[in-house]
């Protein structure tokens, strides 16, 4: 059985405060997450030119998972990022574990974040 993941993505701006999840197969350690979904979610959101741009190509690509069928995964990993965009602050966090990244994070960074998770 492939083992399970939850990514719940917390987005806050001027003009918008919400969250979406996102639970899928395949990943079972936190690096595994961060590295083939989350680094492409902080850098689709730190590329976009406005934060409604991320959020409807989210939606207009059907990523998200409802509410209810996040709660109810039994997840092998559950991973979680948050966004401040008006501050430019990245993070993303598993159990008590958060990496923060400072300003706009770039590949290189979230990398070696990867290689430090799995560690």
């Amino acid at each position: 059985m492939a083992e399970t993941y939850t990514l719940c993505v917390q987005i806050e701006s001027h003009e918008y405060y919400g969250e979406f999840y996102l639970v899928g197969e395949g990943y079972g350690t936190p690096a595994e997450v961060l590295d083939n979904i989350a680094a492409d979610h902080l850098l689709r959101i730190s590329n976009a030119s406005r934060i409604e741009e991320y959020l409807l190509d989210v939606l207009k690509q059907g990523e998200n998972a409802s509410e209810g069928e996040y709660n109810a995964t039994d997840a092998d990993i559950e991973c979680w990022i948050h966004v401040d965009v008006s501050y430019q602050r990245y993070a993303f966090g598993v159990d008590d574990r958060v990496v923060e990244f400072t300003g706009e994070p770039t590949k290189s960074e979230i990398a070696s974040t990867v290689t430090q998770l799995q560690s």
